[in-house]
């Protein structure tokens, strides 16, 4: 039961430990549709996300954190990200709770992103075009290869 467990998370990976550790970081490091730079003006970078991973309007910014956020943070070191978890009680609560990003800027000032009902695909696109992020060229993302893989 635990070896399922852990491969249903590791989806798609190679099956050697070592190669497992190679691909996932090759999954964080991106690719050059996913991995972006925020200019200096901003600071903090905020996620707003539901606590119980029921809410359905919440399911794409979800996915986002743990698909995108990890890239995101690795080729943004000047950038804090921080994840706000709300946890709520009643069902009216959870309807009322907000899921969204927030862009904190230098000078204090904030921007917002709604990402009730988006693709994790979607809140990417909407948040690179919010903070003018440019794209990390394909020669600067690092590549972990393991040996007997073409280089």
């Amino acid at each position: 039961m635990a070896k399922a467990a852990s491969t249903a998370m590791f989806k798609g990976l190679p099956s050697s430990r070592i190669w497992k550790q190679a691909a996932r970081l090759n999954q964080i490091a991106g690719t050059p549709e996913t991995a972006y730079r925020f200019g200096p003006k901003y600071t903090k970078i905020e996620l707003l996300l539901i606590q119980k991973s029921v809410h359905a309007p919440a399911f794409g910014l979800r996915r986002f954190w743990r698909q995108n956020l990890p890239t995101l943070k690795f080729h943004n070191d000047n950038v804090d990200f921080v994840l706000t978890r709300i946890a709520t009680k009643t069902k009216e609560d959870l309807a009322k709770c907000p899921t969204k990003i927030i862009l904190h800027h230098a000078d204090g000032s904030a921007q917002e992103l709604d990402c009730s009902n988006k693709h994790s695909n979607k809140i990417l696109q909407e948040l690179v075009a919010l903070a003018e992020a440019t794209a990390v060229p394909a020669e600067e993302i690092p590549i972990v290869r393991h040996r007997g893989e073409d280089m």
